[in-house]
């Protein structure tokens, strides 16, 4: 067979055995838990990093279950889509958004504008509604049919865990988890600084919390060379044991590299994201922001790899801090570049996960990314630790006692 055949046979069979993993990782990741966000966030973890998108969402109607990924919604839009959804699909098995007919016009300009392209009925039953929504793809090719045949099989997986949550509660072995989530709990410990970094220019402090035992967020302070504090916050899908493993790894990466390219941060990150995706082979991804503080003259150089964008505020300056590139583990050959920004007295840097800006209230509605600025901004007299304290009390007030979905994590470093 000549090589030219043979090319296109081993991008196939890649392919397929980035699907096989991920169907394996969320096998294994839905039997550790009984909580339907959870399992509906391994999902879209096993869904994301093999179709190539950043933007999804999943709706069951029977079950009230309307969970997104990778944009913003707000209340009235979320109601359009769920009161329109099934009119859109029209008993439809794939859908392009872009042929809606003028009569769904509204619903039409609402999910192009969030990024989405393309809609799969999941269910196999006339009376029940439940659609997956699928963004482009990083390479903007179109949506072919085995990519929706693998989004229909991974999302008919999930469906049958989600209708039997309740019976594998019976089958756990309870002695077995529990060890497990203690090991992954003393791992997480042993990986986050017990100490902040003392620096001459900036005032810093970290607000931390998971919503289980173990938390797929990450901070890290790095070593300090000639002035220079090199700090992390990243965002490791998955929880559990896998998740804590995967940290531990990354931190061992993270800090072998810190020595050889601390002074060339688009390099580092670059570096970074080729040995992370050797170790999960493209089936598992991070978000991360990568920040040099220049503790002689104050500035900020930084990478920003698919995380969510952290805010530079100065006065009634707001500025997003979003040069970069895709997010780690996703590709072998991701290339990244950096930014600097130089700094001034009561410079406030708020970088956050996205389980900050997403807690909701028992209405639904979401605290969202412009209420951090304003606190902020309202309060930029404030320490770093009363600031990143404050807006944490905040959040837990708007929340009226409703359970954070994802992990907690604030990083706020402000310019003396």
């Amino acid at each position: 067979m000549a090589e030219s055949d043979l090319k296109p046979l081993q991008k196939e069979l890649k392919f397929k055995k980035l699907q096989l993993n991920s169907i394996y990782e969320l096998s294994s990741a839905i039997h550790s838990s009984f909580d339907i966000d959870h399992v509906i966030r391994i999902f879209f973890s096993s869904l994301m990093a093999p179709l190539g998108i950043s933007r999804t969402f999943f709706f069951d109607q029977s079950q009230a279950i309307f969970r997104k990924r990778g944009f913003v919604l707000s209340e009235e839009e979320a109601l359009c889509v769920k009161k329109n959804i099934r009119k859109a699909l029209a008993g439809s098995s794939t859908l392009n958004v872009e042929s809606l007919p003028p009569a769904l016009e509204k619903i039409k300009k609402l999910l192009l504008a969030k990024g989405i392209h393309t809609l799969l009925n999941i269910s196999e039953s006339k009376k029940r509604t439940i659609v997956l929504g699928l963004g482009r793809k990083f390479n903007r090719r179109a949506m072919e049919q085995e990519d929706c045949e693998f989004a229909y099989i991974l999302s008919r997986f999930m469906l049958i865990e989600l209708d039997n949550i309740h019976y594998l509660a019976q089958i756990f072995e309870k002695k077995k988890l529990e060890h497990e989530m203690k090991i992954a709990r003393d791992i997480q410990l042993s990986l986050l600084p017990q100490n902040l970094p003392q620096l001459l220019n900036y005032d810093i402090s970290v607000k931390y919390e998971t919503i289980q035992e173990v938390g797929g967020d990450y901070y890290d302070f790095l070593k300090k060379k000639k002035n220079i504090q090199p700090l992390i916050l990243a965002d490791v899908e998955g929880k559990g044991l896998s998740a804590a493993l995967l940290a531990a790894s990354c931190q061992a990466i993270f800090h072998s590299l810190n020595e050889l390219y601390l002074f060339k941060p688009a390099k580092f990150v670059g570096k970074a994201n080729t040995f992370i995706h050797e170790i999960t082979n493209g089936s598992r991804f991070i978000t991360l922001f990568w920040m040099l503080l220049n503790d002689e003259a104050p500035a900020l150089t930084y990478v920003n790899a698919g995380h969510n964008q952290p805010f530079l505020i100065s006065g009634s300056k707001v500025t997003k801090l979003s040069e970069g590139g895709c997010l780690i583990g996703f590709s072998d050959s991701s290339v990244y570049e950096q930014k600097t920004v130089s700094l001034r007295h009561g410079d406030i840097v708020c970088a956050f996960t996205d389980g900050v800006f997403e807690v909701q209230n028992p209405e639904g509605e979401e605290f969202g990314e412009q209420a951090i600025v304003e606190f902020i901004q309202q309060n930029s007299d404030l320490s770093a630790a009363e600031l990143s304290s404050g807006l944490y009390k905040k959040i837990r007030n708007f929340s009226k006692n409703t359970s954070f979905r994802d992990d907690f994590t604030i990083l706020i470093v402000k310019v003396r």
